[in-house]
């Protein structure tokens, strides 16, 4: 009895083992069989969308010729170019080469661009040049100089929403902002590389109240404003719906600004958590200063050296177009 149980147990066992491989077999011949270039074009825009520009421009693109063309042939894939979150797979020269291939494809529609840890003025200038229904802007620790970022609001005149986090911005560039986007509707200025002394903590609070009435929603995470800067804000803006002042720890909520802000819908006080926040990493109670340093930025190991050495592409900034090598 005892050889004949053990007996079942092996061909059950191996019945087993045999429908795995079986499984396995037939997986990798139906993987085999597919088409990915016979998938419907519409399917594919939203896979692309879904994928976002950076992995679209460094992998879809490559899986064959046909996505490639439909990448570079529908510039409305590219009328939003998000660049942030990237994690650091890409030195910063890189994602400006690539950065300027989907501004080429996007045909004059693009209408928002946000970029982390890359960005100089010669890449606004060129999408400044590309886009003429810019809307949105979003900087988080670009290497744009405050002067150069003037320069390039003045032909902004249609921007709706803007965003500097980790960036340079004097009270000055916070006016101008104000005057020169009229239409600016959503503001964003979180963990700012600039010094107020005591005397001067609510002047760009103050800017805000004076220049961009038609404010629906601002963000001032880490602002060094106080209530009299806060009062201005809320008086200066009436249509303001949405506003985030956490972290911001010169600001105590007396009774008078406790009323001003019940007609507030979306309220984040300043002992609120930021770890909902996109870019929490950024604005870290533990920011070590204020202002970009080695600490701040990394080393300057960080470059394009993490590129794969044997990739298939390479970029022609001028013209946009992608190049492989290895394809018949």
């Amino acid at each position: 009895m005892g050889k004949s149980k053990k007996g079942k147990q092996r061909k059950q066992f191996e019945t087993m083992v045999l429908s795995r491989f079986v499984l396995r077999w037939e997986k990798s011949v139906f993987l085999k069989k597919r088409k990915w270039t016979e998938l419907p074009s519409d399917i594919l825009l939203v896979i692309f969308q879904k994928l976002g520009p950076i992995n679209v421009l460094t992998k879809a693109i490559r899986v064959c010729r046909d996505w490639l063309e439909l990448a570079r042939s529908e510039p409305v894939l590219w009328r939003k170019v998000d660049m942030t979150c990237h994690g650091k797979k890409f030195g910063p020269n890189y994602l400006e080469d690539i950065a300027c291939i989907a501004v080429n494809w996007s045909a004059g529609r693009l209408e928002e661009f946000s970029a982390e840890e890359f960005g100089t003025y010669d890449l606004l200038k060129y999408i400044t040049d590309s886009a003429s229904n810019l809307k949105c802007i979003r900087l988080i620790r670009s290497h744009v100089e405050e002067s150069e970022l003037e320069k390039l609001i003045k032909r902004w005149l249609l921007l709706e929403e803007i965003e500097l986090t980790r960036h340079w911005c004097s009270p000055e560039l916070c006016e101008a902002i104000g005057l020169l986007c009229p239409r600016l509707k959503h503001f964003r200025l979180n963990e700012l590389y600039f010094g107020c002394g005591s005397n001067k903590k609510n002047l760009i609070a103050n800017y805000i109240g004076r220049t961009m009435p038609n404010l629906h929603s601002l963000q001032l995470i880490g602002s060094r404003m106080t209530e009299e800067g806060l009062h201005a804000i809320l008086e200066g803006c009436p249509q303001l719906e949405s506003l985030d002042i956490r972290n911001c720890d010169n600001l105590t909520i007396n009774q008078r600004i406790h009323s001003e802000l019940e007609r507030i819908k979306i309220l984040r006080l300043p002992n609120d958590s930021t770890i909902d926040y996109k870019f929490h990493r950024h604005v870290t109670e533990s920011s070590p200063c204020w202002g970009p340093c080695s600490f701040c930025y990394g080393s300057s190991s960080d470059s394009d050296s993490d590129i794969d050495s044997d990739t298939e592409t390479y970029f022609d900034i001028k013209y946009g177009h992608i190049v492989f090598q290895n394809y018949e």
